[in-house]
């Protein structure tokens, strides 16, 4: 777990100072080493968070000569073939030496990556099980070959103008070396993006001409044709439902312990985030059979009022009896944090819970390197309540259109009732093509331009296709692969992790359990009053039934509340102008509907936006 850096030039050369700039402004997030490769127009920068193999062997940036030698000294880099920069962990590193008969010099997954490559060629990364972001130089094919991970774990930014190549793990890095972050420079549909959505999703950038790598993506530059190619390399399978209860629960089970295993490989300590609910009780469950509880250390953080999950993380500490430690956010750890998180998040990052999320993982660092977390159980297994508004809408659709007309005429003087008023925007909402779901819900008040749309629009299309036009399915495959995790969950980890030098993984993200999800059937995972079902079922003798039995939490502190206050809102009043310039639509529709509906909980979520965008841009927007 790293931090990667590099430039091309192809009008002039690049200096070793920009290179160790760029690596300064990323060494949090690999604060044990660095290392520099340099040769005339293209460099090369590496930090590093060491993993795996302690000593001077897991050093990058690594080369390999053409007879197969590993070169991990930067001074002798100029004897390699190929020569890598590498973010991530390859879980299943083990394995594939074994599988392909590798011989290795190192104890580091980095090794087997080039080696792969040297066999393989671009295939190499259809073998790898788990999250990376890399750039190879082949200096024989005159090629920088990129990738990034198929759920989009580990981000990849990069700047192109067909006269220099610059990329990083985060977008600071580039603005070492590039100023770019000026108000001419903002990407107008990425803020359009951003209001909609409460992230920028890949390709975009808050900026012209930087982009992100699309999780499960390859790339090429051709430095001879100097020209960039780009290409998918995986995709999630069509939704083909199996029937046979018993064998999926067998399925989900060995896949757990196996994707929790190969996440245990490490020479550093390694502990679990613990919050209480389902996802991170059965990691932590798991991780028994593999090591002791009673030394492993867990992490939370408990809220005051409705969200605080601290009693039932109690129940699952009480249980398992690891070494665990628990803290309460407050308001003045938000306080303390506004300045820090637009530092960490360098770009607009809509999701308040980046907030606790950089406090849960500066505690853990004070007592390991690595955690397991439970990100990605709720795309998998269907636990989220989308996903049963989704059920509520598919069988609404069964019923006349004239039928639900009356429904609604019925229901709606008493939409008052959170339960009726939910009937009722559903029922609105089976009136709708599909493909509408999200674009139509709650009027369309969610979505503010024409381009967040149909960006919605078109990849839920996209979720109907290979789903077999089964919403239930296509609204659960949309959070798996666009609106919950590679643009936003896994950058809100990333980010508030690795800004503590700390490795976060997540076993449900392993890819297999993608593919697993697009076994099950959706009225396995899904109904009208519970979630997570087959989950449930494989997890129900190892976890007390009060977890195992309840119902979805939050992982947010009471920021609505917070941010509400009259010295934030002011400021947003004050400060909103300078949107006026980027999207006037958008500013209009803060002047006409938020700040005249300021109490309403629809329009609660862009104040928060807002806030932090007018503090991003006066972090990071030079005049």
């Amino acid at each position: 777990m790293c931090g990667i850096s590099g430039t091309l030039r192809f009008n002039g050369s690049i200096s070793k100072s920009e290179i160790e700039d760029m690596n300064k402004t990323i060494e949090h997030r690999g604060p044990d080493d660095e290392g520099v490769f340099i040769d005339n127009f293209i460099g090369l920068g590496h930090v590093r968070l060491a993993i795996l193999d302690l000593s001077e062997k897991g050093h990058q940036p690594m080369g390999l000569t053409k007879d197969g030698k590993i070169i991990y000294k930067d001074e002798e880099l100029d004897k390699a073939k190929y020569i890598i920069v590498y973010n991530g962990e390859v879980y299943n590193y083990k394995e594939l030496i074994e599988k392909f008969n590798l011989k290795t010099e190192t104890g580091t997954d980095t090794e087997v990556i080039l080696k792969l490559y040297q066999k393989l060629g671009f295939d190499c990364v259809k073998e790898f099980n788990g999250m990376w972001a890399f750039a190879i130089y082949d200096r024989e094919k005159n090629i920088i070959f990129a990738s990034r991970d198929r759920l989009g774990v580990k981000p990849f930014y990069y700047y192109w103008d067909w006269k220099e190549f610059i990329f990083s793990s985060e977008l600071k890095g580039i603005l070492a070396v590039k100023e770019l972050n000026r108000k001419e420079n903002i990407n107008k549909e990425a803020v359009q993006l951003y209001f909609a959505l409460g992230f920028i999703p890949s390709p975009y950038t808050s900026y012209k001409k930087t982009f992100k790598l699309e999780a499960a993506h390859n790339l090429v530059l051709d430095l001879n044709k100097k020209e960039i190619k780009k290409w998918g390399y995986w995709e999630l399978p069509k939704y083909n439902p199996i029937y046979d209860k018993k064998k999926l629960i067998e399925e989900g089970k060995k896949l757990l312990e196996d994707a929790i295993k190969i996440r245990m490989r490490s020479d550093v300590p390694v502990g679990a985030f613990l919050s209480g609910g389902l996802d991170s009780s059965t990691v932590v469950t798991v991780m028994s059979k593999f090591t002791d509880l009673k030394k492993l250390h867990t992490f939370s953080i408990g809220f005051e009022g409705k969200y605080d999950e601290t009693p039932y993380i109690k129940i699952v500490v009480e249980h398992l009896k690891t070494q665990h430690h628990h803290y309460y956010f407050k308001e003045k750890d938000f306080e303390e944090l506004i300045d820090k998180y637009v530092w960490v998040y360098d770009e607009p990052f809509g999701d308040y819970s980046g907030f606790p999320t950089y406090n849960v993982s500066e505690m853990a660092k004070q007592f390991v390197t690595v955690v397991l977390s439970g990100d990605g159980g709720d795309e998998v297994f269907g636990g989220y309540r989308f996903h049963k508004f989704a059920v509520y809408v598919s069988f609404l659709k069964k019923i006349s259109k004239d039928l639900r007309k009356i429904f609604l005429t019925i229901l709606k003087p008493f939409t008052k009732f959170e339960l009726i008023s939910y009937i009722c925007e559903a029922i609105k909402i089976s009136f709708y093509d599909e493909y509408k779901f999200y674009s139509m819900l709650f009027d369309g008040n969610f979505i503010l331009t024409e381009k967040s749309k149909n960006w919605i629009e078109e990849n839920l299309k996209y979720c109907l296709k290979i789903s077999n036009n089964n919403l239930v399915e296509a609204i659960r495959i949309f959070d798996l692969l666009f609106r919950t995790l590679s643009d936003h969950f896994l950058v809100k980890i990333d980010r508030a992790s690795m800004a503590n030098a700390l490795e976060v993984r997540s076993p449900f993200l392993d890819y297999r359990f993608a593919e697993f999800s697009q076994k099950i059937p959706n009225e396995f995972k899904v109904d009208f009053f519970k979630t997570k079902k087959l989950m449930r079922e494989i997890i129900k003798d190892i976890l007390p039934d009060e977890i195992v039995n309840r119902g979805k939490g939050g992982f947010e502190p009471p920021l609505d509340r917070w941010i509400l206050k009259n010295k934030y809102v002011e400021t947003v009043k004050k400060r909103i102008n300078l949107l006026e310039k980027i999207d006037r639509e958008i500013y209009n529709f803060f002047q006409e509907k938020v700040f005249r509906n300021i109490e309403q909980q629809i329009y609660k979520i862009y104040l928060i936006r807002a806030f932090i965008f007018i503090r991003w841009w006066e972090r990071w927007i030079k005049h």
